[in-house]
């Protein structure tokens, strides 16, 4: 009988205290996975590629930052080493701020993984914008190292907290794109 009392006790922790706390920490996770500044780079250096024509690792690259919720289509030039994201819903539907943060955190990530993309274009309806490489590069400084957890941390994460960092290197480094 003791036994039976144990078990069900053990199994109604396991199922209505243990359960639910991992499914809320998990669902934290994929919410933070979401915003730049919580985003976990660990998640994507898997998708480190030379070349940017594996569509596959692109896609999924994508899927994987800031704005995966956010519906869109992808188009490569592979003879200007361009990637072109065509998202469906406006900077106004999504969130001025959210977009901005987003660009300069998707932008750093892509170039940083992928060793042969030069240029990026996203497209919103009525809003495009162009950011390339070299501007990335020489943004950040030393940008071979980028991908170092406590780099990335500090020279891509921790300053866009900063409204103000975010408005000027959104204006320095997307330029609009008409």
């Amino acid at each position: 009988m003791i036994l039976i009392i144990f078990g069900v006790t053990l199994f109604s922790i396991v199922q209505f205290v243990i359960l639910p706390h991992n499914n809320r920490e998990k669902q934290k996770y994929i919410e933070a996975q979401q915003e730049p500044t919580t985003h976990d780079l660990k998640k994507i250096v898997k998708y480190k590629n030379k070349y940017m024509g594996n569509m596959s690792n692109l896609s999924n690259l994508f899927l994987n930052l800031p704005l995966a919720k956010t519906p869109r289509t992808y188009r490569l030039h592979s003879d200007k080493l361009t990637l072109e994201v065509n998202y469906k819903k406006t900077i106004d539907a999504i969130g001025d701020k959210k977009v901005k943060e987003a660009l300069i955190y998707n932008s750093t990530a892509a170039f940083a993984l992928i060793d042969n993309l030069e240029h990026i274009k996203y497209n919103f309806p009525g809003d495009s914008f162009a950011i390339n490489r070299k501007d990335i590069e020489e943004f950040y400084g030393n940008f071979y190292n980028i991908l170092k957890d406590t780099i990335w941390k500090d020279k891509v994460q921790k300053k866009l907290y900063d409204k103000n960092y975010v408005e000027e290197s959104f204006m320095k480094l997307l330029c609009a794109d008409k």
